[in-house]
This record gives structure tokens, sequence and C-alpha cells, in this order.
């Protein structure tokens, strides 16, 4: 028989254990969250594309992954010469945390080392934060034209209403660049034989920042190596710069040894300077500070007999090298905790006095400290927890070094609720929660002058109501593991106190959850917070809790986390590279790609179908090749039909734009096309005159040209087409016809930029850089940034109005349609582009067409617009 004594010990050992399963099964919860979320990000591609690189470099013709240990990739030119350097901050900076998450950033390095533009690519932080710094086009301009390797990165603004997010973005660009500065005169990484030279028992590299740590046999690090490029790629000897290989001591203080590398000077001088180790042996021993700050005159360090420019362009360039390593290791470190970070300390220290001292009871005070809580953690902080915040945390880890004053708020609003039975932060700090004590209060006081009140019809169902907080947060949990893209920021009305990042959905939960509050009290605390329900699992009720229904419930909620956990890992599209089949080549004068997920029985064949499809369509629309389908057309002059199925179905689709577009797109352009230098025939270095130009227009005309079920004919004799407007797209069409008829179901067809998918994929489109996500559907861009040339002072568009007979002039440098069908994405891209925003933007919200223009206006940053339909 049990004695009261023994009782009491197993009530209490058993209170003990409960707490101790509800704090484990968050933290179990959180840690699915965490490892789900690393597992998500090491199978996500992180291949820089094409696309990509023409946004900054107009004249790429390929990108390649050019030193792996960094992510650098080169984007080429035609003749495969290296024209810039691209890389992303991820994964490298994944754990610098903004509000709730890392971003990733896409940034290029031009010929000298400089940033020659920055475009985020995504990000995990919230979505509002994220769009406050996309619309802001200045945020990024204070890095172009930064050299990472000459001095410390450039002073930001942070972006109203997303401040943790900017300044965490700029930090991700500081410290990425910080070790990625690439040379494109001498791009070749220095292999582990040269090492040797330097380093004779070296047996592994380690990249650090810009230098290699040189590893021995024993793990022990024998010393530091670094290139004097690109510092000194402009220092120039007698005919070109040299790059210079240098050994750094153990603690990283001392010159050991020089080695020229690689040289374009002249190589009898270079040879001079190699011979003479006196000269090269007479920087070894000294400090990297003592070189970087070093007087050749006054040290009396003369060149070589012989070799005098090269030799003091080698000596020039490692002291420019060794300025950069200096000037890089003395930035001054960031101060852990701000004014800000302070103020939110103050803020649970407060919080802690008010609920645990006798000030409690003293309501002028309480209703003085909800007023605080209201105007700085609400509207001048922003520093509401949410459950997109612990999600952001969860899954990246929590901001320590960007917002270690809200992290430290966090951990006081779970932990307090489990150590001290009360919700101090639901009560005491939060300032929605504040605001609803303080209309509560106003309610009771009118509805004291009424016997009735609105709320007692519905208090029957308020127990039912109670369990909304729970299931949301159960239902975020599982999307979350699911991978399923739900922004949690706007089942909560925290982010409406953001004003600035507010969104229609968070605002009016707010303001219905407030009004609520005027007639029952609390009421969105009690029937619409997920956090809350979080907080509220965590609190503890004394020696006399037991474990009930929301135990079992937390306990099935872990137990189907685990099951999405596995479900996700074996369904999710992330797929390694070798399960995607990768086939390309060149045709119409450009490249085309097909990348095709699953199992390919013969890849070989299926390419030369491809090919084979591809010569056929070429040989039928190309205005290149003189016995082509469309050439022998535009050469005769008879009336009679030509029968071709081919052209026929791309006329019948250019005629409908045409109609639709009120002339915008006419595939009778051709010889307007010829005049302006653009088509088959010499290059133009003047513009032609009006005379010529309207003299062409006469023979023009989308509704001269006859199209039947399999024939076209002309009603003039001396009509052309030219179809190239549509033909990518039409080809994108046929190419999909043929993979699908090959049992496959899931792939991306490329023709010179237009793209045709099956299943999901995400596509990037250039200038600027940005990601749309496909399924199912076609993408096709217009833009007038490239294929341009220049006379009098002027620059022609290769993009000719029908209408004018002249190269466009307004603002809109791109335009990207979404269709079902590539040759109308294709077709109506270019008619768009031609009306540009103003005109064509209203014509595309008529047609119900998914379009985004990209406007540029006198050189500054890009802005997108979208229609309805994108969104």
């Amino acid at each position: 028989m049990d004695t009261p004594a023994s009782s009491s010990v197993s009530l209490a050992l058993r209170y003990k254990l409960l707490r101790l399963w509800r704090v484990s099964l968050v933290a179990a919860v959180a840690c699915l969250i965490h490892l789900q979320g690393r597992w998500l990000t090491e199978h996500r591609s992180v291949e820089i594309t094409l696309a990509q690189a023409r946004s900054f470099f107009p004249n790429a013709d390929s990108v390649v992954l050019h030193d792996i240990e960094r992510g650098l990739h080169h984007a080429l030119d035609a003749e495969g010469k290296p024209i810039g350097t691209l890389l992303a901050t991820s994964p490298e900076t994944d754990g610098i945390i903004g509000y709730s998450g890392p971003s990733n950033i896409l940034v290029a390095l031009d010929e000298s080392g400089a940033v020659a533009g920055v475009e985020l690519i995504s990000s995990a932080d919230t979505p509002e934060h994220v769009e406050l710094i996309t619309k802001d086009k200045t945020f990024f301009k204070p890095f172009l034209g930064w050299k990472p390797s000459s001095g410390p990165p450039p002073a930001i603004s942070a972006v109203s209403g997303a401040t943790l997010t900017s300044y965490a973005m700029a930090e991700s660009l500081a410290k990425r660049l910080a070790g990625a500065s690439a040379s494109l005169r001498f791009p070749e990484t220095p292999r582990i034989d040269e090492i040797k030279i330097l380093f004779p028992e070296v047996k592994k590299l380690e990249t650090v920042g810009r230098r290699l740590r040189v590893v021995g046999s024993d793990g022990k690090t024998l010393g530091y190596v670094l290139r004097t490029s690109p510092e000194a790629d402009n220092v120039s000897g007698y005919r070109g710069p040299t790059d210079l290989l240098v050994g750094i001591s153990p603690d990283g203080l001392k010159v050991t040894a020089l080695k020229i590398r690689k040289s374009f000077d002249t190589e009898d001088y270079v040879e001079i300077v190699r011979d003479d180790e006196d000269y090269l042996r007479s920087f070894s021993g000294r400090t990297v500070a003592e070189i970087a700050n070093l007087d050749y005159k006054k040290e009396g360090i003369e060149g070589v007999s012989g070799a005098t420019q090269t030799s003091w362009a080698i000596a020039e360039g490692l002291k420019r090298r060794l300025a950069a390593e200096v000037a890089t290791g003395s930035k001054p470190t960031r101060n852990w905790f701000q004014p800000n970070d302070w103020a939110f300390a103050g803020v649970v220290a407060g919080a802690l006095l008010l609920a645990f001292s006798p000030l409690r009871g003293k309501r002028w005070l309480r209703l003085g400290w909800l007023g605080i809580m209201i105007g700085y953690v609400g509207l001048a902080g922003g520093g509401l927890l949410s459950l997109s915040l612990f999600q952001g945390w969860a899954t990246h880890g929590p901001a320590w070094q960007a917002a270690p004053g809200l992290v430290l708020l966090g951990l006081a609003a779970l932990i307090l609720p489990w150590a001290t039975r009360r919700q101090v932060y639901c009560h005491q700090i939060c300032p929605h929660g504040a605001a609803q004590q303080f209309l509560g209060a106003l309610g009771r006081k009118m509805r004291s002058r009424s016997r009735t009140s609105p709320a007692s019809a519905l208090s029957p169902y308020f127990s039912r109501l109670e369990s909304i907080p729970a299931l949301l947060l159960a239902g975020a949990v599982i999307a979350i593991l699911l991978h399923i893209p739900v922004n949690l920021a706007l089942i909560e009305p925290f982010d409406a106190w953001v004003w600035q990042a507010a969104g229609t959905a968070t605002i009016t939960i707010a303001i219905i959850g407030l009004a609520a509050s005027f007639f029952i009290p609390q009421a969105y605390c009690r029937f619409g917070c997920p956090t809350g329900a979080l907080f509220n699992f965590l609190r503890s009720f004394g020696s006399g809790d037991r474990w009930g229904a929301r135990d079992w419930a937390a306990l099935g909620l872990l137990a189907a986390g685990l099951l999405c956990v596995g479900f996700t890992r074996i369904t999710v599209r992330s797929q390694p590279d070798h399960e995607v089949t990768a086939l390309s080549g060149k045709a119409m004068g450009s490249s085309w790609s097909v990348k095709i997920r699953g199992l390919v029985p013969n890849p070989k064949t299926l390419e030369n179908e491809i090919k084979a499809a591809l010569e056929h369509i070429e040989q039928t629309a190309s205005n290149w090749r003189e016995n082509s389908t469309v050439s022998v057309f535009n050469h005769s002059t008879s009336h009679a039909p030509t029968v071709s199925p081919e052209l026929a179905s791309l006329a019948r689709v250019s005629q409908r734009i045409s109609q639709e577009s009120e002339g915008a797109l006419d595939i009778t352009i051709a010889p307007l096309v010829r005049l302006w230098g653009f088509g088959p025939g010499p290059r133009r270095d003047t513009a032609p005159k009006d005379a010529e130009i309207e003299a062409l227009r006469s023979r023009m005309g989308w509704n001269k040209l006859t199209v039947a079920e399999d024939s076209l004919t002309k009603q003039i004799p001396d009509l052309e087409i030219d179809v190239s407007s549509v033909t990518e797209g039409w080809t994108a069409d046929h190419i999909s016809k043929l993979l699908k008829s090959k049992g496959l179901r899931e792939y991306l067809v490329e023709i010179s930029g237009e793209m045709r998918v099956a299943g999901q994929w995400n596509i990037a489109i250039e200038h600027p850089a940005r990601v749309c996500a496909l399924s199912n559907e076609s993408l096709a861009t217009s833009g007038t940034y490239r294929q341009n040339w220049k006379a009098e002072g002027k620059t022609f568009s290769h993009l000719i109005d029908p209408r004018t007979g002249k190269p466009v002039t307004h603002d809109t440098v791109s335009v990207s349609v979404r269709h079902s069908d590539c040759v109308y994405a294709d077709g109506w891209s270019t008619a768009l582009n031609v009306l540009g925003v103003e005109r064509g933007l209203p014509l595309a919200e008529r047609l119900g067409l998914a379009v985004q223009f990209v406007i540029e206006k006198n050189g500054q940053y890009p802005e997108v617009r979208s229609s309805s339909a994108w969104k």
C-alpha cells in the first residue's frame, strides 16, 4: 500500500518526466525540420546557367565550373576565352541568417575582379522582407565596382522593414567574395605538384579564404600559399603581367619562398629573373605587413640587370597582393550586441520583473508596460515572434550573429512557460496580445452598460474553436516536412505590425482578430494563434498536470512527421545530376539542349532523331539557307500555293497573333530585317533612309498572305516572309511531341533560349536574373539588349516594329511569356516587346497572358512588371 510520502514522490517524478517529454518532443520536431532542410539544401542544384551568365555578360557563349573548391564559374565567349566570373553565395553563406533564413545571391566579377552585377537567386528568409529588398532597386548598387581583392566591402543602407534580411544579404556578399577573387588572365588553380617546390612535404591543400593551407602527412599545417593574381594582373612588365606563388609561414605572418608560376611577359626576361635566385630570395623572411608597405628605393631593392621592367613588375605585383592581404585581415569585427539587441534583453528583463514581482498588481504600471510593448516591440522594433520565424530558425539555425536579442526573446518565450508555468511572452510582451488586452478592456466597459453580450451566443462553441491554433500548428509542421511551399507568415497577423512588409492576408487576420477581441477577451490568442499553441504545449500546470489529449496528439504529430520525412526523400524531385540525361548541340545558328529525368533506353539514338528533326525544320524555315522552303517561297513571284504543312502551321499562329496585336508581329517583315542588316546579307554601318523603308513597307502586310490547311499563297508577287519569331518555339513544341511519343514524361527542351517542359522545372530568366517555376508549360523571352549595332551615335535594336519599319526605341528591354504552347509564347514575347509595356501590359491583361516586362530607363536598375496571369 502506497504511503502519502511515496505517492507524493511518484507524482513529482511523473510530473518531471511529463515536462521532459514535452520539451524533448519540441526539440525532436525541430531536429526533423533542421535535418530535412539540410537534406533538401544538399540535393538542390547549384548550377549557374548560360541565361544567368548572359544577364551580366551578353557575349557569353558557355559557362564552365572552373574551381569546384570555391564554386567559381567562368563565362566564356565563342572562342572559349574567359570574359567574367560567376559565383553564388550559397552554400558557403547558408549560416548567415537574416530574420528567419539565409539567402542565395548570384555575383558576377568582371575581368579586373570587380563586381559587375548582383542578383538575388532565392531566399529562405521571410518572403515579405525579401520582397521589400527586391523592390528596392538601389540596395545592391553599392557593391557594383567593388574589388574584393583591394578593399573592405562598401557600406549599405538597410531596407526599412527588412533590416535583418538586408544586413544578412550584405554580410553574405562580403563573406563569399572575401575568398572568391579570381583571375581571368591566370585562371588555372594551383596544383599540388607546383606547391611541392615551396613545400616539398605537402600531402593535401585546403582552401582558406584566398589562401591555400598546405597540410603535411601528419595533418599539421606546413604553411600557406597565395597567388599574386589578380592584384598583379594589371602590373605589366616589359610586355605583360606575371603570376607568383608565395609561400607563407605556418603562423601566417612571414614570406618563406617565391616561385614564378606563369607570365605573359617576354620569356627571355622572365628566365633572367628566375635564374637570379638572390633577387627572389631577398623577399623571403620578411613579414607580410612589411612587404605590403615596402619602399623599394629606401630598402635598396633594385631590379634584375637585363630584365629591369619584368623584375619591377613582379615585385610590385607581390606588394599589391600582400597589401590586399593586410587590408582584408584588418577589418574591424562587428559588435555582437547592437543597441536593438540590448533593448530586447531589457524587454525580457522587464517582463520577468512584471510577471514575478509585486509590481504585477499595479494596474497603471501594467498598462504602461503594454503600451511600451505595442510601441517598441510591435511598431518600432519589429520583434514579434511567429511560426515563420521559428520555422526559419529550426531549418537554418537561430540568427545568433544578426539578431542575438531577438533570439534571446525567442528562447525566453519557449523556456519560461515550461520552467515557470507562466506565459510571459504572450501576457507581458506580445504587442498583438497587448492590443487585444486594451480593446478587451474597452469592450468590457461598453458592454457593462448593456445586459447582453454578442459573444454569449458563441460560448457553447468556444471549446471547439480553441482547438484551431493546435490544428494550424500541426498543419504547419506537416507542410514544412513535406516541403510544401506555404508562407506561414500569411496565417498569422504579426507581419502586419511591420507595415512595410505586410501583405493583405496578414493585415486581414490582424484586423479580424483585434475586432473580435473587443467582444471576446483575447479572441485571436484563444482561437487563432498557432505560435501561442506551441508555447501552451510547453507550459506546465504544476504537480497535477497529467498526460492528456495534447500529448497523444503531439505523439501522433511526431509519428506523422517521421513519415513525411521518409515520403519526401523518396519522391522529391531534387535528383542528382547522374539521374538527368542531357543532350545538346548546334542548330538554327544557335544552340539546343534537352534534359530528361529518368531512364532513357538509348540516348544516342534519341539524340540522332532530335538532330534529324531539327535539320528538317531548319531546311523548311531558315531564311539563311538558299534552298530552304522559306527561301524558295520568297524567291518565287508566283501566285500558286506553296505546299508546306509546317510553314502553314507557323503562319497560322503568327497571323492569329498579328490580328490580336494589331500588326505588332508580322512575318512578312523579311525585307525590312534584311534592310536593317539583321538577316542574310551584308551588315550595315549606317541607318537606312526613310524612303528605302517606305519602299519596302509597300511589299509587306500579314493580311496579304493567304494561309490554307497545308499551303501558303502570295497575294502580291514580291511578298517575303521571315518566320524566325515563331520557329524556335514551334520547334520546341515539335521536339516535345517527339519525346512524349517515346514515353518520356519529364523533360526540358530548350531551343535558342525558348523552353518547353514536361513535369516541374525551375528556369532562370536573364536580365535581371530571376527564377521561374514551370510546370508542363513553356517559356519564351524576347530581348533587345543583345544583337544590336551602333551607327551615328545611336544604337539600333534587332527588334523591328512592322508598323513603322524601324527598330523599337522604348524602355522595354525584354518580355517573357509563359504559355501552354511554346510557339505562342515565342510569338507573343516578340509582339509584346514591340508594343512595349505601356501598350503591351494592358493587352496581356485583356487576353489573360502570363507575361513579365523588364523596363530599363537611362541605365537604371531593371524594373520587372508582371501581368495578373503571371502571378
